[in-house]
């Protein structure tokens, strides 16, 4: 990065009222009393602590940062999970702007429903994915009210306004009482989710939908190349480097989690690591994955997670690593803070994109140099990672983006690196089954609601049946008739479309999952 960014992002720094306590851990019992305080807590929607200014800042303070090569910092990895809000996930987090109980919004029968913990149930495989497409994002958000997340799914659908808690997530419980939280870390565009994995490759998207073309976008990939950096790229099925052809393919590995460990374990950590597990070599959209797109079993990816940050923790290179855990984008579920515009280049604007930030996601950092404990109020975005990384190794920023807050601005510079890391206890697994066009799941330990069965009408006694009289076919009446409409008057229909809906969400998904394998596979990923 040269000097003017690099200075700018100090003197904003500088200027930003000291917060109290920055840097020190929550003890245990802290912890779990914020938990309660904020279970038990309601929060009007959108009324929120809001982000003022050009930096998002909420009395927060970023130290001056050091000079780079004193950093303490010389590997990052960055791990992208899928489709989950902040709300939805960390809204529980103990001093972070969250809502989760008392949210309530109209769903598409006009009926008002109210926000509730998902758990016991980890799939909800019987509840359509949320919408989360460029179009859907603008309905859900609704010029900044955030009260139209249900207004995209069939009718009495409530599965976006759920939300999980800190006993439903061990792993994330850890990081909340060990590490840093970030409550205003935007997505890149609201929209799907390759133009947010082109946000993070390379700072800018060049569609607004989940399309195969191949890109010419200059990437992160490029510019750490270009000063001399080591890099790596880890999937499991599907590889987001083959939109750049085979260009990318010498650094780009599939992996499982052995052979993950053994390679960090042997001290071969690059300066940048992405690890993806998208689709994680089997069925995404029955279910089986890890990487929490509906309707995998979140618990499956808490126990990736956990062995990610294990192997990463016990590695010859901890001590000068950051890890970054993200998410690529909200997924249709509910968040109550408005994502803010940003920049975008005229490439962009010509895309279609408007420069709207997606909704809040989690992002959480772990390391020697993250703050224990601690929620960091500082907004971010993609773009935020990959400005730690020129200021980092020396470059200029990707995309139009160059003004996002450096994301070292969270990170504690102000003592020495503590190399520390708590074991956290997660359960390994594997949890929940294949999600059955039914809405059942196949071999799972968790429950689905099943529809009570409209009783048939008992047949008086003795009064006879009609006999049934078959009428000739009338002119013009052999074309099929119209499908009947959707009301809350016809309840088995309404469930009926209800699946339809939930099964053709699931196949458009797979259709784009097959497009990528196929790109992919055309470039010998």
């Amino acid at each position: 990065m040269t000097a003017a960014p690099a200075a700018a992002q100090r003197e904003r720094g500088a200027d930003m009222s000291k917060r109290s306590g920055r840097g020190r851990g929550l003890t245990r019992r802290e912890f779990m009393a914020g938990v309660a305080a904020a279970a038990g807590s309601m929060a009007l929607p959108g009324c929120g602590s809001g982000a003022t200014g050009a930096t998002g800042v909420v009395g927060a303070s970023a130290a001056t940062l050091p000079h780079p090569a004193d950093s303490g910092i010389d590997h990052v990895v960055v791990v992208m999970m899928e489709n989950r809000s902040f709300d939805h996930y960390l809204g529980w987090v103990p001093g972070a702007d969250g809502v989760q109980a008392g949210v309530t919004q109209t769903d598409r029968g006009g009926t008002v429903r109210t926000s509730r913990r998902l758990a016991p149930q980890f799939q909800n495989c019987n509840l359509a994915d949320p919408d989360h497409s460029y179009a859907g994002g603008r309905t859900q958000i609704n010029g900044g009210k955030m009260d139209g997340f249900l207004l995209t799914q069939p009718a009495g659908d409530d599965f976006p306004i759920g939300y999980y808690t800190a006993d439903d997530l061990p792993f994330f419980k850890g990081c909340a009482e060990n590490w840093t939280i970030c409550d205003r870390y935007f997505c890149g565009i609201l929209s799907s989710t390759t133009p947010n994995r082109f946000y993070m490759h390379a700072g800018q998207t060049d569609r607004i939908s989940n399309t195969v073309d191949i890109s010419t976008l200059p990437t992160i990939w490029d510019r750490m190349l270009s000063v001399g950096r080591t890099v790596a790229y880890y999937y499991t099925d599907v590889s987001y480097t083959s939109y750049w052809g085979d260009q990318y393919k010498s650094f780009s590995k599939k992996y499982d989690m052995t052979s993950f460990a053994a390679d960090i374990a042997s001290g071969g950590l690059p300066n940048l690591m992405f690890v993806d597990n998208v689709g994680n070599t089997v069925n995404e959209v029955g279910g089986l994955s890890m990487d929490d797109h509906p309707y995998a079993d979140i618990r499956n990816g808490q126990a990736f997670l956990n062995q990610v940050y294990d192997a990463l923790r016990q590695s010859p290179q901890w001590s000068r690593t950051l890890l970054i855990v993200n998410y690529d984008e909200w997924g249709g579920f509910h968040d109550h803070v408005p994502p803010p515009l940003a920049p975008v280049t005229d490439q962009e604007k010509a895309a279609g994109n408007d420069g709207r930030l997606g909704c809040r996601v989690p992002c959480v950092l772990i390391g020697p140099r993250a703050r224990r404990g601690h929620v960091e109020h500082l907004q971010f975005d993609p773009n935020s990672i990959l400005n730690l990384l020129a200021w980092r190794f020396g470059f200029e920023p990707l995309g139009a983006r160059a003004s996002s807050n450096n994301l070292a601005l969270a990170l504690d510079f102000e003592r020495a690196p503590d190399p520390s890391t708590p074991a956290f206890t997660v359960p390994a697994g594997p949890f929940g089954g294949l999600c059955l066009p039914t809405g059942e799941i196949n071999g799972a330990d968790n429950p689905v609601p099943v529809p009570v069965p409209v009783p048939e009408l008992p047949t008086p006694v003795g009064v006879p049946l009609p006999v049934p009289v078959q009428l000739p076919p009338l002119p013009g009446l052999d074309v099929p008739l119209p499908p009947l409409p959707v009301t809350p008057a016809t309840p088995l229909l309404a469930q009926s479309a209800a699946m339809d809906e939930v099964q053709r969400r699931r196949d458009d998904h797979e259709r784009e999952l097959d497009e990528l394998r196929a790109l992919g596979a055309r470039y010998g990923f």
